[in-house]
């Protein structure tokens, strides 16, 4: 006696032992399981694979192949296109860098410049100012050379008034009048006569 299978594997048990049943019965069972079939089920998928091989060589294998050329093809292209900006970018960077090099140049110039000619400038305001100064200075010393004469004049001129008033007083007398001026002249320009 058999012992008795249990779960899944009874299912399946059940179906192999009424398949191999119904082969040998030869009603309506599996036909795959038949091994008297075999032969003509074996042609048949011979040639349902060359059917299935002549269908896939000369129609999906050549639009898998041409869809992978021309994806390649693309991809190539893409590649190809962002080479290109990649160079062009390269070069306006170079661009640019050379341009802002070119203006950082001519602002170091154009300042040069602008400092050489603040500095002419200030040297003419500077040598316009001393003139005007030393033009100043001369008409200052000028003035005071007026001013010291016309002082002295004033010096002679009161020392001659007192000198004939101290010798009217100490002599009792007028005195010379040319004398005293010589003696007054001499003693201011330091003559000590």
């Amino acid at each position: 006696m058999r012992k008795p299978v249990h779960g899944a594997f009874a299912g399946l048990a059940a179906l192999v032992a009424g398949g191999t049943a119904m082969a040998k019965e030869g009603s309506g069972g599996m036909p795959q399981l038949d091994y008297h079939l075999f032969a003509p089920q074996l042609v048949w998928l011979a040639i349902a694979f060359v059917a299935l091989y002549l269908v896939m060589s000369r129609l999906a294998v050549p639009a898998i192949a041409d869809t992978l050329a021309k994806r390649q093809a693309k991809i190539q292209g893409d590649l190809d296109a962002a080479e290109k900006a990649n160079e062009e970018t390269r070069a306006l960077v170079a661009a640019y860098e050379k341009r802002l090099a070119d203006a950082r140049e001519e602002a170091r110039r154009l300042t040069r410049e602008q400092g050489e000619a603040d500095g002419a400038v200030a040297t003419a305001r500077f040598n316009a100012l001393h003139d005007r100064l030393a033009k100043q200075i001369d008409e200052a010393e000028k003035r005071i050379a007026r001013q010291r004469d016309d002082v002295m004049a004033g010096l002679e001129h009161m020392a001659s008034d007192i000198g004939r008033d101290v010798y009217a007083k100490l002599a009792g007398l007028p005195a010379d009048q040319g004398a005293l001026a010589g003696k007054i002249t001499a003693a201011i320009k330091g003559d000590g006569r």
